[in-house]
């Protein structure tokens, strides 16, 4: 693998890096124009960044190619940086004399021009500039102003030494670990040899090597960042003009889940130390603020990826593609990263993941009235019937779901590590308020009281369980009773007799800023593949039915789903691994392809389906490990959907749509006619009262449900 087709590689799936807009947001701000200057022909020259996008260099370092015309001796190329000379840190990439890489050095915060000249130039000699825009290693880019931020960098478990103002250590910390007989990573003993019996890797490219991984960690946009690569301590380390064996030139990204309120730097990343990446061969690399129990912020984990990868590009060299890697809301990060921002990772590998954070938190409120609402009432609710009105394949999954509904509690939404006299409470105004509206307010806006606005939680017109209503499996008394008690919560997080009510202004920024996942951005063009364990009859609310809800979403955006691939298995260690390490193949190959398909920048989706590899199906996998291959149907028979067969979820029994894209519906008025069973008087009593504004009217689209806006959006 060489640098030249590394560089053109990454280049030609990164192309939807420079798709951008200029969109008014709730933090208002524009997307500068993007990019690299293209080689006309012979004459020009071409000027490329490797690391990153030219208008979002960090940390004062830009990897550059300077592509040479045949006209022009490379030894007459002159570059300069602001007029400062710093062509001798420019040299030939591999084996191709016409292309010079440099990593430039010393760029002031904003605006700069890197120049580059024919020496003895005058008339018809060659010259180019690029602008590039430098923003500090603390950031932010494109997220907005940042929030506060409790540091741990400098405790346990990273202790990299003292930090700043900005939660930053000085330099970075290597440890070298290596793979014992016993199939653990281990601290190796001496940088200066190694161990007898240290294991070997065969790597992708063929490479056997021993099996000892570099491990660097620092501080990047005031997150805790790792990396780590096949790396022998005493041989050169691969970079831009440098290939070593134990690289194969390829990146997976680590995002981890859970969904937390931020304010603090965290102490895990989505982990780096995978025996099932790095024996391959591949560079891994995650931060504490791609952990979204830490930071469930698509916007900042994306800018953090985007920033921790220019590092790694800028250390090792170009990759040839980034493949995206994590469970549940590490899917979900993907995911909207991928269809925001794209072009910083080419490919999503999701594990019993979510489209988005704020359709899925909607039934965590759901869930949490459902649950208040089974403690007070005097009826009696079987577990089937709980089991229809919430739609889940088992009813506990709703005690899991009442984890989300806490990311909109100002108190209860803080972590135990913020301390409490500094958190939001009536006797405490000014104080942190642990909500994602509030977190993430250079999305959504701030309200009269400074508070963050809310996209959810909405349950007004909701009616709950109206299909097991309709179909007879709940009488209309506990129909009637359920929805009267469900209740809802306010903006200070305390539950209430009143349904919840989301701000207009913050629904429409959900969705015409990517929070809501309508995949019409750069999930276009970026291939999926999500694997999913079965769990849904143990009440595992990473339930099947999350599959459903991306297919839906794909098929309504591009009329097929030739980009999205889903495979179940049963809750079976040996195939589960199984199928996590074929899916990781199964993206390497069609990244490969898609590669090789590529004739100029532009990353279509016509290109990623032709890439697509001719024997990728969805498909389940059987007790025994072998494979179904088979198209998912939600509806439909076959082995799959017997053997892991899907379920709901609260808003679909109410006669939401199945893909799950409503954060508030559109109202129409009561109906007395229109169900299956007769009302007493006195229950639509009760219903007037629960519904005074109407129902929901599901064949109406939802309220601020627009389109997206662009990608690339800047919050600044």
């Amino acid at each position: 693998m060489t640098l030249v087709s590394r560089r053109l590689g990454a280049a030609a799936l990164a192309g939807a890096v420079a798709t951008c807009v200029t969109v008014a947001v709730a933090g208002p701000g524009a997307v500068a124009a993007p990019g690299s200057s293209d080689a006309a022909a012979d004459r020009d020259f071409g000027v490329e960044v490797l690391s990153g996008r030219p208008d979002m260099v960090t940390g004062g370092d830009v990897l550059v190619a300077v592509t040479v015309p045949r006209t022009v001796p490379v030894r007459h190329v002159e570059i300069r940086l602001d007029g400062a000379d710093v062509t001798d840190v420019f040299a030939p990439a591999s084996q191709d004399d016409d292309v010079l890489v440099g990593l430039v050095e010393g760029l002031d915060t904003g605006e700069n021009t890197l120049r580059v000249d024919a020496n003895g130039r005058g008339r018809g000699r060659p010259s180019t500039e690029l602008e590039l825009v430098n923003h500090p290693d603390t950031g932010p880019v494109f997220s907005g102003p940042q929030v506060p931020m409790y540091c741990s960098a400098d405790g346990e478990p990273w202790n990299l030494g003292p930090v700043d103002e900005n939660c930053h250590v000085d330099g970075t910390d290597v440890t070298y670990r290596y793979m014992t007989p016993g199939g653990e990573l281990a601290d190796l003993p001496d940088e200066d040899s190694l161990p007898a019996d240290v294991a070997t890797t065969t790597t992708t490219d063929g490479e056997e090597v021993p099996y000892v991984v570099r491990v660097e960690r620092g501080t990047i946009n005031r997150a805790v960042y790792e990396t780590a690569i096949l790396h022998e301590p005493g041989t050169p380390l691969p970079d831009a003009w440098t290939d070593t064996p134990g690289w194969n030139g390829k990146l997976v990204y680590t995002f981890g889940g859970g969904c937390g309120v931020g304010y603090r730097q965290g102490t895990a990343t989505g982990g780096v130390e995978q025996d099932l990446l790095l024996s391959q061969g591949y560079a891994v690399a995650s931060s504490t603020l791609n952990v979204y129990q830490n930071n469930c912020d698509d916007v900042t984990s994306a800018e953090t990826a985007m920033m921790v990868k220019e590092h790694l590009v800028e250390t090792y060299g170009p990759d040839t593609f980034t493949m995206g890697w994590g469970g549940s809301a590490g899917t979900m990060q993907q995911l909207l990263i991928s269809n925001s921002y794209p072009g910083i990772l080419d490919g999503v590998i999701g594990n019993i993941g979510y489209s988005d954070e704020r359709t899925v938190t909607t039934n965590g409120h759901d869930c949490r009235g459902f649950v208040d609402y089974w403690a007070d009432t005097d009826l009696e609710w079987t577990d089937a019937e709980r089991r229809a009105v919430t739609g889940y394949g088992n009813p506990n999954a709703c005690f899991g779901y009442t984890l989300f509904d806490g990311v909109d509690d100002p108190q209860r939404g803080c972590h135990p590590s913020i301390p409490v006299e500094d958190r939001w409470s009536a006797t405490n105004p000014h104080g942190l308020r642990c909500t994602i509206s509030d977190q993430v307010s250079n999305v959504y806006g701030v309200d009269e009281n400074g508070y963050g606005r809310r996209a959810v939680p909405d349950n007004v017109g909701i009616q709950y369980g109206l299909e097991a209503l309709q179909d007879g499996t709940i009488t209309s008394e506990q129909f009637v009773d359920l929805n009267a008690g469900v209740g809802g919560m306010d903006v200070n997080g305390e539950r209430t007799e009143a349904r919840s009510q989301a701000d207009p202004a913050a629904l429409e920024a959900a969705y015409s800023t990517g929070r809501v996942n309508q995949f019409t951005g750069g999930l276009t063009h970026t291939p999926v593949l999500e694997v999913r364990r079965y769990r849904d009859d143990v009440g595992d609310f990473h339930d099947r039915y999350r599959s459903w809800v991306m297919r839906e979403r794909v098929l309504a955006a591009h009329g097929n789903a030739n980009t999205h691939v889903s495979w179940t298995s049963p809750d079976n260690p040996e195939v589960n691994a199984q199928m996590e390490a074929d899916a990781l193949a199964t993206m390497d190959s069609w990244l490969t392809a898609r590669l090789e398909l590529a004739s100029n920048d532009d990353a279509v989706r016509e290109d990623t389906v032709a890439a697509r590899p001719a024997d990728l199906t969805d498909g389940c996998y059987r007790a025994d490990g072998s494979f179904v291959s088979e198209t998912i149907s939600y509806d439909g028979g076959g082995v799959c959907n017997e053997l892991f067969p899907y379920h709901a979820d609260p808003r679909v029994v109410a006669g939401g749509p199945l893909a799950s894209d409503i954060l508030k519906c559109s109202l129409t008025g009561l109906d007395r006619d229109g169900y299956a069973v007769e009302f007493t008087d006195e229950q639509w009593a009760r219903m007037q009262h629960t519904f005074p504004s109407g129902v929901c009217d599901w064949s109406a689209p939802g309220v601020g449900q627009v389109g997206l806006a662009g990608t690339w959006i800047d919050f600044g």
